[in-house]
């Protein structure tokens, strides 16, 4: 992990741009249809896969976390592109009290993290929290940005 904090500027700049960008295409889908419950649910779901999409094409193969979530995605395309993707697909829950180990239970979390070793999974989980935070301070300066009271 590299503490530079250049570094980081960079990741939180490249996926700002990105983020912007997909934004702005899922404002378009969404300006034509209807405002409902249920469109309002998919469109807060598209923003969620666009900033998970945005941050894992920022940092790129590098890590194993941002090539899971990747092909994840793309795999999740395909679906839709054959029409066999099934809605409501139940999230797997994460019990800690099932006699897991910590370890064990990041695994689960951390995309791509079932085929690391103890080392490289925690490296991976630093690296993946530290992008996650970039999210949220990136998310929260659009935010306020679009919150200001106009003069």
């Amino acid at each position: 992990m590299n503490p530079n904090p250049k570094n980081q500027h960079s990741i939180k700049t490249r996926f700002t741009y990105r983020f912007l960008r997909a934004l702005k295409q899922v404002n378009t889908r969404y300006t034509t249809a209807r405002s409902s419950s249920s469109s309002s649910a998919r469109r807060s779901l598209e923003i969620k896969q666009a900033a998970n999409m945005c941050m894992a094409a920022t940092v790129g193969s590098k890590r194993a976390w941002s090539r899971a979530m990747l092909s994840k995605i793309r795999r999740r395309r395909q679906m839709v592109r054959s029409r066999r993707l099934k809605i409501g697909n139940p999230r797997r829950r994460i019990n800690s009290y099932c006699g897991e180990s910590e370890t064990e239970e990041l695994r689960e979390i951390v995309p791509g993290g079932e085929g690391l070793d103890t080392k490289s999974l925690l490296d991976e989980t630093a690296h993946y929290i530290k992008c996650l935070s970039t999210q949220v301070e990136v998310m929260k300066d659009i935010l306020h940005l679009y919150s200001l009271p106009v003069n």
